[in-house]
Formats: structure tokens, C-alpha cells, sequence
């Protein structure tokens, strides 16, 4: 952290009478003093220190853990982090801290990972996990180092689901075996986990039955539902497991050149999206990929009344989507994007070259006027990902606790008590 304190020297001002010199009135003497930070001073020096030494200045001292939380209760850290999963010759993991500007090389879980992991999106965070005919196996944590939670397999055996939590229920849907179907099944097929059991749901609606699996779906999970959106079409509909019901089906198209679809959290408070499009615009040398935001009414998938649009910065889609001078532009390759985000904000990333790195993107504030992105920020390719450019990768988003940050270095956790400390 760039700051230390001497093991034979005094670490608080409570131990000064512990070995310390004195001056003849039991004053300390200056050298001693000047060694000490404590209240706004140690509270200003932490709130300038990057999240993977925050989570150690928290274990040095009960002082310390309260100076990390009122600095973070003052100045929070909102925005989540960007975790990255590679799976090539062997499992890393990865993470980026948009306060610091940082990637954090995860250390590799000490527990038995399976070699094959999907995506389990949630408000919370998004979780790893490992699907069998045998169970669900869920990562404990964001970045996947602590033991996984396991639970029952869904009923119909899946493939390519979506997985989502909400609240504390998992939604199973789509993405069913077509060879593995039994009579009555369906491939649209919706279960909800919930007490230590599933329980059937009606199917996908009509318009999401030719794209019922994550391989063609973008999906938004919030506190109370699951959003589904056809990243060709358009198409979305909504999904609530606690009334297990589905909402109205709508094709989100506000731009008719948009090409491929994205969708993601809104901001806290009522149930909103952010719509993600991606679409080429020119010809030629000056053909270049477009990419909007646009913020709809999750109740009614309608976009939200007098919401305008955002465009990100073209220089950031021109290195999400960089032109090929070699290849012949005839219209036909469409951009792919792919989106991970909460309610504060989050990634956008080419999901057919996640090694080009990502655009982060942060949302208005609550009761803010305006559009629904604030800001962009360009996000540089995992190093390890460009070490390995022909592994599988999965991008996921999550808020980052100092508990986790503490597993992630192979340290034992801070406690209960300090683990609910987030550097969010």
C-alpha cells in the first residue's frame, strides 16, 4: 500500500506507554507521533487506496477497519467490477476495479472447479457455475474462489440455458435438449428453485420460442425479475418467479438499422432496462460501428417517455469493432455486442472478440434528468486473455466485498463481521 509502520515501533496511539519513548511530561516524542494516522487523516489516506490493498489495510487493526468504512460510506465505490472467466489450458480468473483503474489476477480456488462453467446472471452479481444431469453447482462468490453452493438439477435437462437469480430464487430457462425431451416437454420450458426444490412454470413466450437459449438471448436480472431480449429481433418479455408469471412481449427496435440488441439493469429504484443496440454505418473505409443507449419502462418494455438516446464515444466502438481493411465490406457482418451490468452500471464488450477489450459505462444517479448514461470509460483486455487468445471466455459483473478480495489473494476471509464491508 505504500505505507508502513516498523514491527518494533507502536501501531496506535493505546500502546504509546508500550516500549515507546516519552518525553519527561509522558508526551510522546515527535518522531513517534508523526509515525501515527488515525481519524481524517487515516480516513483521507484510505480512501486514495486501490480495493485489493483496501481489503488488507481493513486486517491491520479494528482502528483501520473503521477508517475503510467510514471512507467508504462517504465516497462509496458504486460501480461493479468486471470479472472474466478463461477457460484454455487451464482455468484463470480475472478482475477489473473501475475505481483504480486495475486488473487483479485471481489466485486458483484450492476446491475441485469444473472444467466447463456457464453464467448464473443476477442483481447481486453474476456467479459462476457448473451444470450436470447430476445438480447446479453455483460459485460462493463473484470472483469463484470459495466453495460452490450446490442444488438439485432442473426437472428437463438443459443444455444452453439462462440461468438467473432473483432474490433468492433460480430461474431455469429455455435452452432444453431436444433429443432428451420427454412427452409434454417443451424446449421453452421454464423451472424456478425454490426451497430446495423446482417447480414447473409456463414456457417461453411465442416470440422467444425460436431463440430459447443463452446462446441467442440477452439477459437482465433484477430484484424481482428476469428480462429476456432477442439480441437479433429484438423481441423481450419479462419473467416474475414469485408471482410465476410472464409480462407483455414487445419488439424493442426504436432504431430500424440496429442490428444486434443488449440489455441490462437500469437504474435503481422502479423496474427499468438500458437497451444496448450495435449497428454499421458508411461505406467502405468509412464504415464504422454505431452503439446506442436507450432507457425503457420495465413494466411496459416501452422506452421511457422523453428519454433521449446515448451514443457511445466513436473512437470506443472503433476499438470494440476495429476495421478490417482486408475484407471486403459487403453488408453482411453485423457487430455483436454483449452487455453485463446492475443498477449502477457496467460492461459492453464485442462478444465475438472479447479480447478487444470492453467500454465501461456508468448510469444517471436516481432522480437525475437527462439520458441514462452519464459516462464512458475505455477498459483495456485482461493480460491474461491476451496471453491466451484462443481460450473460452466468460465476462460476468459483480460488486466486489473485501471478504472476497481477501479469498482472492489466498488469505483466510476478514469475518462475518468485516465481510459485509463492500468497496462498492
Amino acid at each position: 500500500m505504500g505505507l508502513s509502520i516498523p514491527a518494533s515501533e507502536p501501531k496506535h496511539r493505546r500502546h504509546r506507554q508500550e516500549g515507546c519513548e516519552a518525553d519527561d511530561d509522558g508526551a510522546e516524542s515527535p518522531a513517534i507521533a508523526a509515525l501515527y494516522l488515525y481519524g481524517d487523516v487515516l480516513e483521507s489516506v484510505v480512501e486514495r487506496v486501490p480495493a485489493p490493498d483496501l481489503a488488507a489495510a481493513a486486517g491491520v487493526s479494528r482502528e483501520w477497519l473503521r477508517a475503510v468504512r467510514s471512507a467508504l460510506r462517504r465516497r462509496p465505490r458504486r460501480l461493479p467490477w468486471l470479472v472474466v472467466h478463461l477457460h484454455g489450458r487451464r482455468r484463470r480468473t480475472a478482475a477489473y476495479d473501475p475505481h483504480s483503474g486495475a486488473w487483479l489476477t485471481v489466485q486458483a480456488p484450492r476446491h475441485a472447479t469444473p472444467s466447463h462453467v456457464r453464467l448464473v446472471r443476477g442483481a447481486r452479481g453474476d456467479r459462476v457455475c457448473a451444470l450436470s444431469c447430476s445438480g447446479l453447482d453455483v460459485a460462493g462468490d463473484p470472483l469463484g474462489t470459495s466453495a460452490c453452493v450446490a442444488m438439485k438439477a432442473p426437472g428437463v435437462w438443459r443444455v444452453d440455458p439462462v440461468l438467473a437469480a432473483v432474490g433468492d430464487r433460480v430461474v431455469a430457462l429455455g435452452g432444453a435438449c431436444q433429443l432428451a425431451l420427454a412427452e409434454g416437454e417443451d424446449a421453452a420450458a421454464v423451472e424456478v428453485h425454490e426451497g430446495g426444490n423446482w417447480t414447473a412454470c409456463d414456457p417461453m413466450p411465442p416470440a422467444l420460442r425460436e431463440s430459447a437459449a443463452a446462446t441467442w438471448l440477452s439477459v437482465a436480472a433484477t430484484d424481482h425479475r428476469v428480462y429476456l431480449a432477442d439480441r437479433t429481433s429484438g423481441c423481450a418479455s419479462w419473467f416474475d418467479p414469485s408471482m410465476r408469471r410472464w409480462g407483455p412481449t414487445r419488439r424493442l427496435k426504436p432504431d430500424a438499422g440496429v442490428s444486434t440488441w443488449g440489455v441490462a439493469p437500469g437504474r435503481a429504484g422502479a423496474e427499468q432496462l438500458v437497451l444496448f443496440g450495435a449497428k454499421r454505418e458508411g461505406e467502405g473505409a468509412k464504415n464504422k460501428v454505431v452503439i446506442q443507449a436507450w432507457e425503457v419502462d420495465g413494466d411496459t418494455l416501452d422506452l421511457s417517455p422523453g428519454a433521449a438516446h446515448h451514443a457511445m464515444p466513436s473512437e470506443m466502438s472503433a476499438r470494440l469493432f476495429p476495421h478490417d481493411e482486408d475484407e471486403e465490406d459487403d453488408g453482411e457482418t453485423f457487430p455483436s455486442i454483449g452487455v453485463c451490468g446492475n443498477a449502477t452500471g457496467g460492461y459492453v464488450y464485442n462478444s465475438a472478440e472479447p479480447a478487444n477489450g470492453a467500454v465501461l459505462y456508468e448510469l444517471q444517479q436516481e432522480g437525475t434528468a437527462g439520458g441514462a448514461v452519464e459516462r464512458w470509460e475505455w477498459v483495456p483486455c485482461a493480460p491474461s486473455v491476451r496471453a491466451e487468445p484462443l481460450g473460452r471466455v466468460i465476462l460476468a459483473c459483480s460488486p466486489v466485498g473485501l471478504n472476497e478480495l481477501e479469498l482472492s489473494r489466498g488469505l483466510p476471509p476478514l469475518g462475518p463481521q468485516r465481510a459485509c464491508t463492500d468497496v462498492q
